[in-house]
């Protein structure tokens, strides 16, 4: 007989706990428990944390129970297994995956690292050189890969229930009494010394920390160990910044309401109306996915710089190793300078400068820059990694999804606004960030210290106006600092006041990707809500005749008067 654990579509307390209950009651001629990573109940595990998570059973108790039990646990991964999953499937008994499955245990990026055992149990199923680099790396292991190194016990063939069932009790039985413990401690040892040379502290040395620990430390110790540092990490300023960024991440990869059930034609051939330097990474992302480019610049001294740009970039990516020369060759085949503009009317999307002309008959347009927006067109703004695409209500159909899943495709954070503004989300925050530094010079503070303390924070140095003289009004850099968040966050409460933004954390998508906001520190409208809506607003109230980038919007009452954050404008 054989069970198969269908839990609840999230991995919570209910669920842990029916887990155990399960564990605790398995029938004695059970002879497998299959765990299914793929099934509908895990589509929302992820590697977030959650906020019951140390809600009793938590989940280093029920991986203990998974690792202890008196049936073979089998866990099945199948396509990605990250957060809770992964340290559920690396205490079951033995792990298969399907051909394409993926499996990454601990979470770097978002400044949390495994806390139910994982360290622990990885370190000694592959070793500690192997458990570093995929930990520190947050790699995702790909099922052969994971053969390879002992990870996986085998990749099942077929996906017919019996086969995965057959295949299972396969596994289970060739597993055996498989010791999993540490055969060579001295290579354990020597592993651990050479992650610490090049450890980069936080989480990393973290990492290092908890697996130098089941070296050392009796199973109970090291594994109560990395329970309590996952635990300390995991409530760090870094951590929920992080956090904060990747779910705005995921709520901006969402198909928005207004396209939803709108089929996305993909673009096969890009034209260029104009040839900006700003456009050479979008061209080579487009190049690089199998696009044909069409160029249409009749000025020579533009589109010669242009083209040098991209034979430049490419020739880098050669010499780097990240472009074979025959792929570039390939790509430059694909790249097409033209004179007319009527050569882009065969494409099926095109990026229009400020000023080009446009065919009349053609593609989707998406219109940089102030000019007037020709028929087909949607105002496109770029910043960095940020694409603002403005949807007017009545333009919202096929050539909006086209539009939105085409700038998704070359990697871009790609966000929808109502309004057509020139400037966009990224302008209108770059714009108040200026208007800050230049209020903190002309009130006499020195610019050396202005970029001292926006730089310390982990901004780009910002371009300063030249000081009105001598002797300097001292400022500390926290009062700097706090003078610019507040100026910036300012801005972004009128962009969610006027309908622009539709969340705070858009606004910090924002900063971060397109302005160089730390990621480790949330984003301007992460920092107001850790410093407080209503300090900040005192703030603002107390320099308000200082300069007109520190005076307060009017939603700024309602958000003290309401409590709850930004979603009260």
């Amino acid at each position: 007989m054989e069970v198969v654990f269908e839990p609840a579509p999230v991995l919570d307390a209910t669920t842990r706990a029916a887990f155990l209950a399960l564990l605790r009651d398995l029938p004695q001629d059970v002879a497998v428990l299959l765990i299914r990573s793929g099934s509908r109940a895990f589509a929302g595990v992820s590697a977030l944390p959650r906020s019951d998570d140390a809600q009793a059973p938590d989940l280093a108790a029920l991986c203990a129970a998974i690792a202890a039990a008196r049936k073979p646990v089998v866990f099945l991964i199948e396509g990605l297994v990250n957060g809770a999953l992964a340290e559920v499937a690396l205490a079951a008994t033995v792990r298969l995956a399907t051909p394409e499955a993926r499996i990454r245990v601990g979470a770097p990026d978002l400044g949390l690292i495994p806390g139910a055992g994982a360290t622990q149990r990885l370190a000694a199923r592959i070793g500690a050189e192997q458990a570093l680099r995929v930990m520190r790396g947050g790699i995702a292991v790909a099922a052969p890969e994971g053969i390879a190194l002992g990870l996986v016990d085998t990749v099942i063939i077929g996906k017919d229930r019996e086969d995965v069932w057959a295949q299972a009790r396969d596994a289970a039985l060739a597993a055996g009494e498989r010791d999993q413990g540490i055969q060579d401690g001295r290579a354990y040892l020597e592993a651990v010394q050479a992650a610490r040379a090049t450890q980069r502290g936080g989480v990393d040395s973290a990492l290092i920390d908890c697996v130098e620990a089941a070296l050392l430390l009796p199973p109970d110790q090291a594994l109560a160990y990395e329970v309590s540092v996952a635990a300390t990490l995991a409530q760090s300023p870094e951590a929920a910044a992080l956090c904060h960024i990747h779910r705005a991440e995921l709520a901006a990869a969402l198909t928005p309401v207004a396209l939803d059930g709108f089929a996305a034609a993909r673009v096969v051939n890009l034209g260029l109306a104009g040839a900006p330097g700003a456009l050479v990474a979008p061209v080579l992302k487009a190049l690089a996915r199998g696009m044909s480019v069409t160029v249409v610049e009749p000025d020579r001294a533009v589109l010669v710089p242009f083209l040098r740009s991209v034979a430049a970039r490419q020739e880098a990516a050669v010499q780097a190793g990240r472009l074979a020369p025959e792929r570039r060759d390939g790509e430059w085949a694909r790249l097409l300078p033209q004179a007319e503009a009527e050569a882009l009317s065969h494409c099926d999307l095109v990026i229009a400068s400020e000023g080009a002309a446009v065919p009349e008959r053609g593609g989707t347009v998406l219109m940089l820059g102030r000019g007037p927006l020709p028929p087909r067109a949607f105002r496109l703004v770029l910043s960095g990694r940020v694409a603002e695409l403005g949807i007017p209500d009545g333009a919202v159909g096929p050539a909006a999804a086209k539009a939105l899943a085409f700038l998704r495709r070359l990697g871009l954070v790609a966000l929808t606004t109502g309004v057509q503004s020139s400037l966009g989300l990224s302008g209108r925050l770059a714009g108040a960030s200026g208007a800050a530094v230049r209020a903190l010079v002309a009130l006499g503070v020195d610019p050396a210290a202005v970029t001292g303390a926006l730089t310390g924070f982990g901004l780009p140095a910002p371009v300063l106006p030249e000081p009105a003289g001598t002797p300097f009004l001292p400022m500390s850099d926290d009062e700097i600092v706090h003078r610019w968040l507040s100026a910036v966050v300012n801005e972004g409460v009128r962009l969610l006041a006027v309908g622009m933004a539709h969340s705070a954390g858009e606004i910090d998508l924002v900063a971060v990707h397109g302005m160089g906001f730390p990621r480790a520190r949330g984003g301007p409208m992460h920092q107001a809500l850790r410093r407080g809506l209503l300090i900040m607003r005192r703030d603002l109230s107390f320099w308000t005749d200082e300069a007109d980038v520190w005076r307060p919007v009017p939603a700024w009452d309602r958000l003290v008067a309401a409590g709850r954050g930004f979603d009260a404008v």
